[in-house]
């Protein structure tokens, strides 16, 4: 526990002493602040107050932020030639892996929280419903959690950060898009049920994240991104593993 909480003291100083956390921050929510403005012009009272908005906007764009907070964590202590005296710390390497993440998570937990401003907001104006709310923080904060995990394990793959970036990008968006994967399969046959669409949609991380954004709390959707940010570190700390042993 000591060294995971090492390796996040240290990735945490790292974040808030780059400008890039900032200048995330800083754009994210620019974006949201204009974006809801215009949401609250076009419904001028007419519509129920939605406070899933914001939040469900910050997880439609994490698979352009998660690749931006995890390209470096792990490929740039392999192009710097750091892994591997970090290696030789008295620490094994799921605390390293963890402790990187962790520090992912809290930044990005962070920015998640920054968001509540616009469901306080309206709650001045109106009467969000309070269930769906709950639902899709705690659903954005777990989805957030696995798709940095995703991240992390193409930034052990690879040196070179933008190509982690692309690669978690994509790997996040294919995830994001199962729902119409799951559809498209669905339309091509003739069958009232078809298990590969079911699976398909089951696998992706809409279908889990759009139930808890409707307000429905369900064991198997927060124990799927339990299990994505598990596979994920296992997956990382089996890369680095492997590093090592080959230095």
């Amino acid at each position: 526990m000591h060294a995971i909480f090492a390796v996040f003291k240290r990735e945490v100083g790292l974040y808030f002493r780059s400008p890039i956390a900032y200048a995330i921050a800083f754009a994210l929510l620019l974006f949201f602040g204009i974006y809801f403005n215009g949401y609250l012009v076009y419904v001028n009272g007419q519509a129920p107050a939605d406070p899933t908005l914001i939040p469900g906007l910050l997880v439609f764009l994490l698979f352009l932020i998660a690749p931006l907070l995890t390209m470096r964590l792990i490929a740039e202590e392999s192009r710097e030639g750091t892994l591997e005296l970090l290696m030789t710390l008295p620490m094994n390497e799921s605390a390293f892996i963890i402790g990187k993440f962790l520090a992912a998570w809290f930044y990005y937990t962070i920015l998640l929280l920054l968001t509540a401003v616009f469901y306080l907001i309206l709650t001045m104006i109106g009467v969000p419903d309070q269930g769906a709310a709950f639902g899709t923080y705690l659903g954005a904060w777990l989805y957030g959690g696995a798709v940095l995990a995703i991240g992390i394990v193409w930034s052990a793959v690879t040196e070179d950060q933008i190509v982690a970036a692309f690669l978690g990008a994509a790997t996040i968006l294919v995830l994001y898009l199962s729902e119409i994967a799951a559809t498209w399969i669905s339309g091509q046959s003739t069958a009232s049920a078809n298990p590969l669409a079911d699976f398909v949609r089951e696998l992706g991380l809409q279908a889990h994240y759009s139930t808890l954004q409707a307000g429905i709390i369900r064991a198997e959707d927060v124990l799927y991104f339990i299990f994505m940010i598990i596979a994920a570190l296992f997956i990382t700390t089996r890369i680095v593993e492997t590093r090592r042993w080959r230095a």
